[in-house]
């Protein structure tokens, strides 16, 4: 049967029948994402990659090349975290973060995110080479020779935060609430 997002692929004429059908063999063989192995076997771009999983997932687009970010709202999300999960947090009203991702369907991410955060996360769909592009504009990578003791201690209050986070998305829900009746408590 054929998926979901295969069938859009088909519909808005952007991969022909054999073109799937060779993208699906080498996902059996060699496994990945569908959308992925089409954009590697150079059947579609990008952009229509990223046109489709965000209709096939009801996902709003953006173009982080022309948007210019606060840099209170980039401090939301330490940069290691953004460039490890791939996400870039582009406003802030209320409790709601709106942050640029890749996959919109990764879970695990948005949770962690909004743990960390301590607001609910609304994705907004880029494509790869626009989230490199904007990572390297908005959280640039530190140059190695220039540690310093600030830079370490987020990068390891990160570690840590990721490593609870982990933790906790693993405990049974009456666990997790005794965990936030603690934490309310020491508030």
């Amino acid at each position: 049967m054929l998926s979901k997002f295969g069938q859009l692929l088909l519909w808005g004429n952007l991969v022909t029948q054999e073109q799937l059908d060779e993208a699906l063999e080498h996902q059996r063989q060699h496994g990945g994402r569908l959308g992925e192995v089409l954009s590697h076997l150079g059947y579609i771009t990008d952009d229509e990659l990223t046109r489709t999983v965000a209709m096939r997932y009801g996902v709003p687009t953006v173009n982080l090349d022309r948007l210019e970010v606060e840099r209170e709202v980039l401090d939301i999300i330490p940069a290691e975290m953004a460039r490890n999960f791939r996400i870039i947090p582009i406003s802030r009203v209320g409790s709601t973060l709106t942050c640029a991702m890749q996959d919109p369907t990764s879970l695990d991410i948005i949770n962690r995110v909004e743990f960390q955060t301590g607001c609910n996360l609304q994705p907004v769909l880029v494509t790869a080479a626009m989230m490199t592009a904007a990572l390297e504009r908005f959280y640039p990578s530190p140059t190695p020779t220039h540690s310093s003791p600030a830079i370490e201690k987020r990068a390891a209050r990160t570690a840590l935060v990721t490593e609870l986070a982990a933790r906790l998305e693993k405990l049974s829900m009456d666990k997790l609430q005794y965990v936030r009746r603690f934490l309310d408590s020491i508030q």
